[in-house]
């Protein structure tokens, strides 16, 4: 609650802020119309005169080149100008050390200084002509892939981008038949191409010793030959008479587990999968010390230190680790969702995520929180919450050594020190480094104020402004002065009032360096340098700079 107090201070002071020089011709320049579904951006220094003109009598209308057809050509060619250039503003990037452009919607008021604000924007509150612009996105990207150089499927013909790509449909659409092994274990299905692979196999699974004999295996025990054809069980050594000890249980599928019953084609695999019940790691990360069942887990897992990412988009050029994480990134380009929901059809491009909404209609909260009992359907949700109880935060500023819980707010404090503000209102040009910032600000042009105290009935464009006057209804003043006796109703008040105590001066004038606690009295103290005198007498010609200078002087009349 204070930190939106705070905000809602800081808004009021800057509002109040004498604009530096300059910004009067931002502040003039036409808000932004979408008319005829023309993106326009707007400039605030045009770069020639010709540009400068255009922005004063405003964007000329394109003509339809199909001038001799029917109307309703005209009508439908404007749409497809408005994705060519919504595409084309998604594609440009700003000249350096130019900060002059800004990326308008065309669906709505809000406007970007970055195209990549602006896709996210699209992606998440315009879905439905996303999806259009990322479909001619895509048509656009295999008419440009069809002339880069292609290798061919030397038994279909089919063309491939690469010879890794024809590798991998040349093992699934036309697989070479396997050479056949000539040495089948006489315990199980399995075949080896070498007699010394089959006795290494025999010893360690079977638990059976064998010796080779003129290019024949035999058992060890009782010398009888292994490998003849009619062998239709197991071999039980004559000598001893018992059966031998059990190893993996031969199936017409492969290798079963004895365990859980699973069935593997090699006995590599079946040795994998017993480690998930023996929990044996025997693969280290050298990095990190984490350890994995399987090499190629290990492998995968070692491109996060080395930063190597083999797997990359054709679209926009994004590269991946593994290759599913690139199957999952390709369905935001093809707006490909083939997971329905099957209570309210709704679709969504992975099983994680239908598998969290579905929690809605079931209303199942599978994550408890152990210190207050409070459950919740996303587990990061939960590791949020959770993070209330132990007071961790994690995530620190470099700058000012402020810490954050999340990292997701950190980026966003960031924005403070860099001076970034990515979102853009159309109508004046005053820019935000938040969109709820932006949004409540556009409530000071069209006049919305949908907060209202139920006391007296008076209304808000911000839910802070009404808070605070509900305190005056109550009498509640929640932030004392820790040097004094004084308490005030909000805290952007309190901090004021602070300085009266540090002595602290924030506010310098660039005119002649003298400094003031409060913005409104810097403002004042400009018009002594500018020579502004806002309050006039309305008895005589006389104006005054200051309001209290007027009110003495209309003691006169």
């Amino acid at each position: 609650m204070e930190a939106a107090h705070d905000y809602i201070s800081q808004e009021g002071e800057e509002s109040c802020r004498v604009k530096p020089a300059g910004t009067e011709d931002r502040q003039d320049q036409p808000a932004l119309l979408h008319s005829v579904g023309i993106v326009a951006f707007i400039k605030s220094e045009p770069k020639s005169p010709k540009a400068e003109g255009n922005i004063a009598h405003g964007p000329e209308l394109p003509q339809c080149p199909n001038a001799s057809a029917p109307e309703a050509h005209c009508v439908d060619s404007a749409p497809l100008k408005q994705e060519a250039k919504e595409t084309d503003a998604l594609a440009r990037k700003d000249e350096a050390g130019s900060n002059s452009e800004f990326f308008p919607c065309s669906h709505c008021t809000i406007s970007f200084t970055d195209p990549s604000y602006l896709e996210k924007h699209l992606k998440w509150t315009h879905q439905e002509q996303y999806l259009v612009l990322l479909q001619s996105r895509s048509s656009h990207g295999k008419r440009s892939r069809c002339t880069q150089k292609t290798v061919s499927c030397p038994h279909c013909r089919s063309p491939f981008a690469s010879q890794r790509h024809l590798a991998a449909h040349l093992r699934q659409a036309h697989p070479s038949p396997a050479p056949k092994k000539q040495h089948p274990c006489p315990q199980c299905p399995r075949s080896f191409h070498y007699l010394a692979s089959l006795q290494k196999h025999c010893k360690h699974w079977h638990k059976l010793d064998t010796i080779c004999v003129e290019g024949h295996l035999n058992c060890a025990d009782c010398g009888t030959h292994l490998g003849a054809s009619d062998t239709l069980r197991p071999h039980i050594c004559s000598d001893a008479g018992e059966k031998l000890k059990e190893g993996p249980v031969g199936t017409s599928g492969g290798l079963e587990c004895s365990v859980c019953g699973k069935s593997y084609s090699s006995t590599q695999n079946l040795r994998i999968h017993m480690r998930t019940h023996t929990g044996e790691r025997p693969f280290p990360c050298p990095d990190c010390g984490k350890r994995f069942a399987d090499s190629g887990s290990l492998r995968k897992h070692t491109r996060i230190h080395t930063g190597i990412k083999p797997f990359k988009c054709h679209d926009c050029g994004k590269a991946f680790g593994r290759i599913h994480h690139l199957t999952s990134h390709q369905r935001t380009h093809s707006g490909e969702k083939p997971y329905p929901c099957p209570d309210c059809g709704r679709r969504f491009s992975h099983t994680g995520e239908l598998k969290i909404h579905q929690r809605s209609h079931s209303g199942e909260k599978p994550y408890h929180c152990s210190d207050c009992g409070k459950d919740f359907m996303v587990i990061s949700n939960l590791k949020a919450h959770q993070r209330v109880h132990s007071g961790e935060k994690g995530h620190q500023c470099g700058e000012c050594g402020r810490k954050f819980g999340e990292a997701g707010v950190l980026k966003k404090h960031l924005r403070t020190h860099t001076g970034e503000r990515p979102y853009h209102c159309t109508v004046c040009g005053k820019q935000f480094n938040r969109v709820h910032h932006l949004k409540t600000h556009q409530r000071t042009h069209t006049g919305e104020k949908p907060y209202s105290c139920t006391e007296c009935g008076k209304s808000f464009s911000q839910s802070g402004d009404l808070t605070k006057h509900k305190r005056t209804h109550t009498g509640e003043k929640p932030f004392p002065c820790p040097d004094c006796e004084r308490s005030y109703n909000n805290s952007g008040d309190l901090r004021k009032h602070s300085r009266s105590h540090t002595g602290a001066r924030p506010y310098s004038c660039k005119e002649c360096g003298k400094s003031f606690r409060m913005i409104h009295h810097l403002k004042t103290h400009t018009r002594i340098h500018t020579g502004e005198r806002p309050y006039s007498c309305p008895h005589c010609p006389l104006t005054f700079a200051r309001p209290h200078h007027l009110t003495s002087h209309l003691k006169v009349h």
